[in-house]
């Protein structure tokens, strides 16, 4: 995830300071209505208190509220710019390297999986720094400074907010347990699912052609049971967090109360507006605390399957990519329109056996040459070899008298025409399909 992160620009860092800063102006404005609260509550129980001052802490809240919601927008701003900002680099990060990987490394992955790593895992990255910068930041500063707040007041209202969040914490500490490992497979099977749906599109007309529908409809049906299962257990386990919640607080809030009552029953009359007032704050602050254990277990739910999804990017973005560029991108003999192999042989790289012996002839300008054999004998992969697709095993392809692997894919690719014995029909005009080979044709054909 931190490997990840580094995709972030100085002009986003300088954005994530602003968030840090709006975030501790939130959090002070909003720790300051209580304060405020209690004055006014103070005021109104105490016999000669005059209206303005009442009305001047009520404006203080008012403006406190205000300053708050004011930073809260911006902040939201600011995190979604980043958070977007990010998610478009990774992406182009990723779709450029799965352009340069080999035919032999795609497979490895498999299409629907790398469909998924590009848009769902980038998303699930790309919510928790978008939520992460609002909420992860102000959870812990509100905890702690809330506590500080707090500590001072009274020790029985401070123990009996302990005991709420330690019930919290160990809820929390539980449902991750249970939840976190299934993550990855979720994961999984959405790779699953949209390798059934791509193939099932593909293959439309075959799918037509054999009355197959039925049996695509319970092969999409198995996969989508399976993730539909597995993420309605984690909602399940989930759902027990925000009862839990909401027991601790409306405890929490009566306890301190009850302990209040007693208190305040047992105290001289002189302190008995002190102590009713700082209950008030107490309880104000005690749900704060409450509310950022609960937003830091919000991160702590969302995190992990973040993790795992920046795992699976990382995995990709780490393939070492086996094609390697050469450095010629000129010709450099005189010949022109000749295609040599020498010695050839090959095997797939996860093969034992060799698809292609030593193989050795010539083609020059002009001449048509053409691979006759069964199916499976070799024709395809032996043309494959030429733009690279695959690297032979053994010796060496020349193409105007240099080999293959000297060559800049590009300039490579640039000086051989190829069709391929699929036909793929790109999301586009006929004109640009036709001219798909260079930009320029595609802009100037006519």
């Amino acid at each position: 995830m931190i490997k990840l992160l580094k995709n972030l620009g100085k002009k986003e860092c300088i954005f994530a300071i602003i968030c840090l800063s709006l975030v501790i102006v939130q959090v002070w404005l909003e720790l300051k209505m209580p304060d405020y609260m209690s004055e006014i509550t103070v005021l109104v129980q105490t016999e000669g208190s005059k209206m303005q001052e009442i009305l001047k802490n009520g404006g203080y809240m008012l403006l406190c509220a205000f300053g708050s919601l004011i930073s809260a927008i911006i902040v939201g701003f600011f995190a979604s710019k980043i958070a977007a900002t990010f998610s478009m680099k990774v992406r182009k990060k990723l779709f450029t390297k799965v352009e340069n990987l080999a035919i032999n490394e795609i497979k490895k992955f498999s299409t629907s999986s790398l469909i998924t790593r590009t848009t769902n895992d980038i998303t699930q990255i790309q919510m928790v720094i978008a939520m992460g910068l609002q909420v992860s930041i102000r959870a812990p500063i509100t905890a702690v400074w809330a506590v500080t707040k707090i500590l001072h007041k009274n020790w029985q209202w401070s123990a009996l907010t302990g005991i709420g969040v330690l019930v919290l914490i160990s809820v929390i500490a539980i449902l991750m347990v249970i939840v976190i490992p299934r993550f990855k497979i979720v994961q999984k099977l959405i790779d699953k699912i949209n390798g059934v749906t791509r193939e099932n599109l593909t293959g439309i007309r075959v799918v037509r052609a054999f009355n197959a529908e039925k049996y695509q409809e319970n092969k999409f049906e198995e996969v989508n049971n399976k993730l539909t299962n597995q993420q309605l257990f984690n909602q399940k386990v989930f759902s027990v967090l925000s009862p839990t919640m909401y027991l601790v607080m409306y405890f929490l809030t009566l306890s301190i109360y009850f302990v209040g009552a007693y208190m305040i029953k047992d105290a001289g009359m002189a302190d008995k507006i002190g102590l009713f007032g700082d209950m008030v704050v107490f309880s104000s602050y005690g749900m704060q605390v409450i509310m950022s254990f609960l937003m830091i277990a919000m991160i702590l739910m969302m995190l992990p399957r973040a993790q795992v999804s920046a795992g699976r990017i990382n995995e990709v973005l780490d393939t070492e990519i086996s094609i390697k560029d050469g450095n010629v991108n000129s010709n450099l003999t005189n010949e022109k329109g000749t295609v040599e192999f020498k010695n050839v042989s090959f095997k797939y790289p996860d093969g034992e056996e060799y698809v292609l012996k030593d193989i050795s002839f010539k083609a020059n300008k002009g001449e048509t040459v053409a691979f006759i054999g069964s199916t499976g004998s070799g024709k395809s992969t032996l043309i494959n070899l030429i733009p690279r697709f695959y690297d032979v095993t053994d010796g060496e392809i020349l193409v105007d008298g240099v080999n293959v692997k000297d060559y800049t894919q590009s300039f490579l690719r640039n000086k051989i025409g190829y069709i391929s014995q699929r036909a793929v029909i790109f999301n586009d005009t006929v004109n640009a399909n036709i001219a798909y080979r260079r930009k320029w044709k595609r802009k100037n054909f006519k």
